[in-house]
């Protein structure tokens, strides 16, 4: 027989295999693979970091100039985004920056029913007849389910809505009014007597005071009628709140009767105005910015219909941070432009030294007031 290496052929004897060797190489290779991984990825994050500093916070929170959104377990990281009607921060889908305006009836009796007036960016409030007030409530991104009692537009109302190119819900209004509508390209007409489908009747309430709309009525108006006009532009100039605040905590606007005398007490914890109407709280409405704009007003008939001066220029007091600021408005534009600048028609506001006055991040209050009326402040 021949001779046999005997390394041909030899099998691998699994009995005398060192198992317990075997597996502590086997686990220090996967713990020097885990931490190598760990390493590697946190100096990688650690280099993120210093370019960018984030907080975690809940989805769609604002912070430091970022929004951390937290979606479907994606964190993603958008530039800030502020609204163009009150400089405070909103979220990206907060929905539409076309503004919508409404005509909001003030009368007295009716005043508890209303709704939707804290939720807007910027109110105008202005005499209508018999020295009751009424307002114009300005909405650009935030979804309000209910607006009213709507009420009917008058010609200042129509041009302040045409400076923010709007869309503009009444329930009808003076012929003056309604023809400036019919005339005026700077505004999307949304009237109950044409679109009973946008503004409803509330049955629970007494006509005329139970027209009430949303904004997602209106900007499902919008759409069907393809009006785009969003604000591309600051309709202020915008701060934050000081970090202290002045001595002036009361401020009183006498419009006409007491019903409508207006008081408004600073909150210096809050940065905002409690708003109180004909001695009572009216609602929660807080504006972080309370504006006088001092017009002249005429009496046009013998129902009491008035005109209010809308261009020119007048005395102004702008009240923010518990402070006040004497100055003046101005604004010297045609409203039915088509192809004018937007920021061109913004009535605007001035301090002594002719520099445009900042506002608050938040609702501000224009408080339309016939020279002569008392403004006091203390």
């Amino acid at each position: 027989m021949e001779n046999q290496d005997p390394k041909v052929g030899k099998r691998l004897n699994w009995r005398k295999v060192n198992w317990r060797f075997v597996g502590v190489l086997v686990t220090v290779a996967v713990v020097v693979f885990v931490a190598s991984d760990w390493i590697i990825g946190s100096i990688i994050h650690s280099i993120e970091l210093r370019q960018l500093v984030i907080r975690p916070l809940d989805e769609g929170i604002i912070y430091d100039g970022l929004v951390y959104n937290l979606k479907d377990d994606i964190s993603v990281l958008v530039k800030p985004h502020y609204s163009y009607l009150n400089g405070a921060p909103v979220a990206q889908s907060a929905g539409t920056e076309q503004p919508i305006a409404v005509v909001v009836e003030n009368y007295t009796p009716i005043r508890e029913q209303q709704a939707g007036i804290e939720q807007a960016s910027l109110v105008y409030e202005a005499l209508a007849e018999g020295g009751i007030t009424r307002l114009l409530a300005i909405y650009d991104g935030a979804s309000v389910d209910l607006i009213g009692p709507i009420r009917s537009a008058r010609p200042y109302f129509v041009t302040w809505a045409s400076e923010l190119r709007a869309a503009f819900a009444h329930v009808g209004g003076s012929n003056e009014a309604l023809g400036d509508l019919r005339s005026n390209f700077r505004i999307l007409n949304v009237d109950e007597f044409a679109d009973f489908k946008t503004i409803w009747r509330d049955n629970d309430y007494l006509a005329p005071h139970n027209a009430y709309s949303s904004t997602e009525k209106i900007q499902a108006r919008m759409e069907k009628d393809e009006y785009k006009h969003p604000l591309t532009v600051a309709r202020f100039p915008f701060k934050d709140a000081d970090s202290t605040s002045g001595d002036i905590k009361t401020i009183t606007i006498d419009f006409s009767l007491e019903p409508y005398a207006v008081k408004y007490v600073f909150d210096p914890i809050a940065k905002a105005y409690e708003r109180f109407n004909g001695g009572k709280k009216h609602h929660e409405i807080k504006p972080t910015n309370v504006v006088i704009q001092f017009v002249d007003i005429e009496v046009l008939d013998d129902i009491g219909r008035l005109w209010i001066q809308t261009s020119g220029t007048g005395k102004a007091l702008v009240f923010r941070d518990g402070t006040v600021i004497e100055g003046t408005w101005a604004k010297d534009c045609s409203i039915n432009s088509n192809d004018q600048p937007l920021s061109s028609c913004f009535t605007k506001f001035f301090d002594k030294d002719d520099k445009e006055i900042a506002l608050n991040r938040g609702q501000t209050w224009i408080e339309v007031v016939p020279n002569g009326r008392a403004v006091n402040y203390f």
